[in-house]
């Protein structure tokens, strides 16, 4: 069985070699190929600059080619990797047309973030998780390389069609050896005599996910507060792990679509999330 490849969105810039390490420490702990994808935007007939500029192209294309090279070098040894070079119009589309073109798990993006833990999406981030059909990994802009990944945490949710990101999670574990967390998180108000039913309610979906999924070999936690920042906070996060959450069940087909919940555990997770797409059939 051929290695998956794992393509990382490049750009040169920090976020880019923030997401290409994080890229590297994924590749090296499931095996995969790491394929660097640095898209050129193509210029339109409508949009070429005044005064003519013939050796632009040639300029932005060996100022690519640099960025690929020193890209390559950062790549700690023992990971496979490729280079490529697209021209399109759009970032987000020629990435995704790379990663087909290359029969990818997993796309890699980097993002934007504030002076405390968690991140934002940026434009081409947002384009990729409102349309990629393979899981895309979001990295926070100013996270550490921890090497290789010791755990693989998956976010358990109340509705319908959880289990599709539990079965992921459960099978990228076991493929790398890697130990399993099922986490649900809660915000709850004290004060509106909702938090034993919910809390309740939740620890029967994530028992019921780790006995069948898992043979009860998965760790179960359940973190909440009043607000989803202190819910996220309540989980003491391995840094060598990542997050895998489901998408929105407004994805429409396979592809991925980050929903209200998850985007808000966004802007407080210290690790990467994971965002996986619908398959055909699933509950909706």
């Amino acid at each position: 069985m051929s290695a998956p490849h794992y393509v990382v969105a490049y750009g040169g810039d920090e976020r880019s070699k923030v997401a290409l390490r994080t890229g590297a420490d994924l590749a090296r702990s499931l095996g995969a190929v790491l394929d660097i994808v640095l898209v050129v935007r193509a210029d339109t007939p409508f949009g070429a600059a005044y005064p003519p500029a013939p050796d632009i192209e040639s300029l932005v294309e060996h100022q690519a080619k640099g960025w690929l090279e020193e890209a390559r070098a950062s790549v700690p040894s023992g990971v496979p990797v490729e280079t490529h070079i697209r021209h399109h119009r759009s970032v987000a589309q020629g990435i995704l047309e790379a990663a087909a073109d290359l029969d990818a798990r997993l796309v890699v993006v980097g993002t934007a973030s504030g002076g405390g833990p968690g991140f934002t999406v940026g434009p081409v981030a947002t384009q990729l998780l409102h349309a990629s059909p393979v899981p895309v990994a979001l990295v926070p802009r100013r996270h550490e390389s921890p090497g290789l990944l010791e755990r693989i945490y998956c976010a358990v949710g109340t509705r319908p069609g959880a289990q599709l990101v539990v079965r992921e999670s459960v099978e990228a574990a076991r493929r790398a050896g890697l130990d399993l967390h099922l986490v649900s998180l809660l915000e709850i108000d004290e004060h509106d005599g909702a938090q034993e039913s919910a809390r309740r309610r939740a620890t029967e979906l994530i028992a019921t996910a780790a006995k069948d999924f898992t043979d009860g070999r998965a760790r179960v936690e359940i973190g909440q507060g009043r607000t989803m920042k202190q819910a996220v906070e309540s989980i003491a996060w391995d840094p060598r792990g990542v997050l895998l959450v489901g998408s929105s069940r407004l994805a429409p087909g396979r592809r991925t679509f980050l929903g209200t919940t998850a985007a808000r555990i966004l802007r407080h997770l210290p690790i990467p999330m994971v965002v996986v797409p619908h398959t055909d059939g699933e509950p909706r």
